[in-house]
């Protein structure tokens, strides 16, 4: 039966079924779209037709001649645009659905060549931005020229400039890799823009709060010089505020430890599970009592200073803060050799937890107890959540000082505890 079958669906018969999905998908966003904009062009039987069209177009082509389908994509372009010049002279505005029907022929023409997941991760997309069109219409209407200029700023970052940052080692070490240096600035960038979102469209709790867990899976570290630096311009119960988020995404940070150390060794996650859940849950609770803290009658209709939606020269100072932090490591290791894992992992944690917690779960399997191994991971947890509290202690508000030191403080106590038990 499943031989019959798989002769019955000839890739000619799939790419045909598989067109008629697209087509049926993007015409039945337009067919709706249509209903609700009083726009009777083209809508859900249009759609997959323009679709198979190009899929039979595609296959004629591929059998007699590659200029059939170079003359029917012109001629169909042909096509749209004399239909556009005729809708507008009798008023349409827009463009969408015949940028749409185009793209549905380009489709239709992929699936003749086999190229079904790209077509369907394209048809997707364009899906997803067609039926956006009310939620984008109503954030372009609320961001500001600022806004719009950082952004633009980001979007330079990250595509134009970034990709072109040689990935070599340079300096002492080689320490010194612009395109490493690059990702890190970049990484603190999108925390900071994506947290003045959140907090400008969901409020100043809410943002915060996502901003932290956000951030807390990708750089805990990164939160914490962030929310730092905003607590400056903040008042003293927003501070308190910010506090909660550099405490809850430290605390994500000991789930993600956890979940590092079970995808490499389970033996050594079984030992680390009891820690790390009571540091999250010690984070976590300090989180909320800091949250609680701020529900005060003073406190509402007061609105956050968001400040520079990217701060570029921030960033950079986190960056600069990497390299330094490398360099200690790097000395720390020239001048006490091979003292063992234990100092090692302490230095190495104050730039990157994941990558000694990997390295250490890799080796517990061959060449060291899981007892050692352990301590060497809380060790490395220790070091990043003390660095997180010289960062609130130099350079946060005196309110965001006394509350990150306060939890920091009793997630180190029990960092310290769990070492000292897994050492005797």
């Amino acid at each position: 039966m499943q031989q019959n079958m798989a002769v019955f669906l000839t890739p000619y018969l799939l790419s045909l079924i598989v067109a008629t999905g697209i087509g049926l998908i993007i015409g039945l966003e337009r067919e709706f779209r249509k209903s609700s904009d009083k726009d009777h062009f083209a809508g859900i039987r249009t759609f997959p037709l323009v679709c198979l069209l190009g899929c039979i177009t595609a296959h004629t082509g591929r059998g007699l001649s590659v200029w059939i389908i170079s003359a029917a994509v012109i001629s169909f372009i042909a096509f749209i645009t004399v239909t556009y010049y005729i809708r507008s002279a009798k008023g349409h505005q827009g463009i969408t659905t015949e940028v749409s029907l185009i793209i549905t022929f380009i489709l239709g023409m992929m699936t003749a060549q086999q190229l079904i997941k790209e077509s369907l991760a394209a048809t997707v997309i364009t899906t997803t931005l067609l039926t956006l069109k009310g939620q984008f219409h109503s954030f372009v209407l609320r961001i500001t020229e600022d806004e719009l200029l950082a952004f633009i700023k980001f979007i330079v970052l990250c595509l134009l400039l970034y990709p072109f940052l040689p990935d070599s080692d340079y300096g002492v070490g080689g320490i010194l890799n612009p395109q490493e240096i690059g990702f890190i600035v970049i990484v603190v960038s999108s925390i900071s823009f994506i947290g003045y979102l959140l907090i400008k469209y969901t409020g100043t709790n809410k943002g915060i709060l996502l901003t932290a867990l956000f951030g807390g899976f990708v750089s805990s570290t990164a939160v914490a010089w962030t929310f730092t630096s905003r607590s400056k311009k903040s008042a003293p119960s927003q501070s308190t505020l910010y506090a909660a988020g550099i405490t809850l995404a430290s605390s994500i940070m000991y789930l993600r430890v956890l979940a590092v150390a079970m995808i490499f060794n389970m033996n050594l996650a079984a030992l680390l599970i009891v820690p790390c859940t009571i540091m999250f849950s010690l984070g976590a609770i300090f989180s909320l009592v800091f949250l609680r803290e701020t529900h005060s009658p003073a406190d509402v209709g007061k609105p956050i200073p968001l400040g520079n939606p990217v701060n570029i020269l921030n960033a950079l100072g986190f960056g600069i803060l990497y390299i330094a932090i490398g360099y200690v490591v790097y000395y720390s290791e020239k001048l006490f050799g091979n003292m063992g894992l234990l100092f090692s992992g302490f230095i190495t944690g104050l730039a990157d937890v994941d990558a000694i917690t990997i390295n250490i779960a890799k080796l517990s399997r061959v060449q060291i107890t899981m007892h050692h191994a352990a301590i060497v991971v809380l060790l490395a947890t220790l070091s990043n959540t003390l660095i997180k509290s010289v960062i609130a202690l130099v350079g946060g508000t005196p309110e965001l000082k006394k509350k990150v030191i306060l939890a920091m403080s009793a997630i180190i106590t029990v960092a310290i505890l769990y070492i000292v038990f897994f050492a005797l």
